[in-house]
């Protein structure tokens, strides 16, 4: 929602890959410190150490977080450009000089709120609670895009669950042997790969959209971020087939790390493109269409790591991430359609769209 706020079109993208990033070292790092904190102080610690930290950020977050409920001062917005016609096309070359000729004047004498105001747990305000509860959930199964970047999302996510439970239940026994400091290092490929893809999907994503806007005569359109993903697709699912081969097979550590850089590289960038193209379609209902988002990833993700063992010991590790390969790719499939008829199903909901934004700001 900050990136919706803050951010020009052609930056998002790249933001996103930065907040993918830092999301992913939770992901990816983390075992890494585990792992070497229980070799040298025992297996509990880790987890002590979880605890620790969360209860440094409550009380950061305590006494830092200020009320989330601030309503901004008005802005007066003046340009000739704005009262004498509605701007309905970008024109990519001339962005700098049209904003340059706009100016914003602020209300310089609201004052700031106190520090009690800003850091109040509570907020009374007239609009009622209950649409919150219910409208992520429209927002997600209404806008095709909105569901779209759910599914791809958290199709990625099951993946990497899997991955990093196989990862510790294969490791372990010959012919590997690895301790749980080791275990911990195969999680470095991946985080390499997510990274390049973040940077992939996010800021050169951004420089091609512009490219592509230029090429439309001007015009923008969200599913233009979708045009780069061929490789990240294929990736993903190559590094999937990879590692489950490799692994089952008992190749050298470093075919699984690679194989975990492939999937990571695909993770990155479309989870971050994903992402960008809800922004971009539904910028005033991000924060429904993000709750619902993260709703069917966790409705997804919760059972998986319920399967994982039963799974792999029907069918094997070979066999079990191959089908996890091709699952990949027909998920990264809707993309095609997406691209065909993304702008026809914006249009045909657009009404149900301003509808929902008239609805909550009344």
């Amino acid at each position: 929602m900050t990136i919706a706020d803050l951010f020009f079109v052609h930056h998002r993208g790249g933001m996103n890959g930065l907040y993918m990033a830092m999301v992913m070292i939770g992901s990816f790092l983390t075992p890494i410190a585990a792992g070497t904190q229980a070799i040298k102080q025992g297996w509990r610690w880790p987890y002590r150490t979880m605890g620790i930290c969360n209860a440094a950020l409550f009380v950061f977050l305590f006494f830092l977080y200020e009320e989330t409920k601030y309503v901004p001062p008005s802005i007066t917005l003046r340009s000739e450009r704005y009262h004498s016609k509605t701007i309905t096309k970008v024109d990519v070359d001339g962005l700098r000089k049209q904003f340059s000729s706009t100016h914003h004047e602020f209300e310089d004498n609201i004052p700031m709120s106190p520090w009690s105001k800003r850091l109040s747990l509570f907020t009374l305000t007239s609009e009622p609670i209950w649409p919150y509860f219910y409208r992520p959930f429209v927002v997600l199964l209404t806008f095709p895009a909105v569901l779209f970047s759910g599914i791809q999302y958290a199709s990625g996510l099951v993946w990497l669950t899997m991955m990093s439970t196989v990862l510790s239940l294969v490791l372990p026994l010959p012919p590997y042997n690895f301790n749980p400091q080791q275990i911990g290092l195969m999680s470095i490929g991946p985080f390499i790969g997510n990274t390049i893809g973040a940077i992939y999907g996010g800021f050169l994503g951004d420089r091609s959209v512009l490219i592509y806007a230029r090429r439309n005569r001007g015009y923008y359109e969200p599913e233009m971020r979708l045009y780069n993903l061929h490789l990240p697709a294929i990736l993903m699912c190559a590094g999937l087939i990879m590692f489950g081969t490799t692994l089952s097979k008992g190749m050298h550590w470093i075919y699984p790390s690679i194989s975990g850089a492939f999937f990571g590289f695909g993770l990155g960038c479309i989870s971050d493109v994903s992402l960008t193209l809800v922004i971009d379609s539904y910028r005033e209902l991000t924060g429904d269409a993000f709750t619902g988002i993260a709703f069917l990833r966790n409705a997804i993700i919760i059972g998986i790591p319920f399967v994982i063992s039963p799974f792999m010991e029907t069918v094997g590790v070979s066999n079990m991430f191959t089908l996890c390969g091709l699952a990949s790719l027909g998920v990264s499939s809707l993309i095609l359609p997406m691209i065909i008829f993304g702008k026809r199903m914006r249009m045909l909901f657009s009404g149900r769209y301003y509808r929902m934004i008239d609805e909550q700001r009344t």
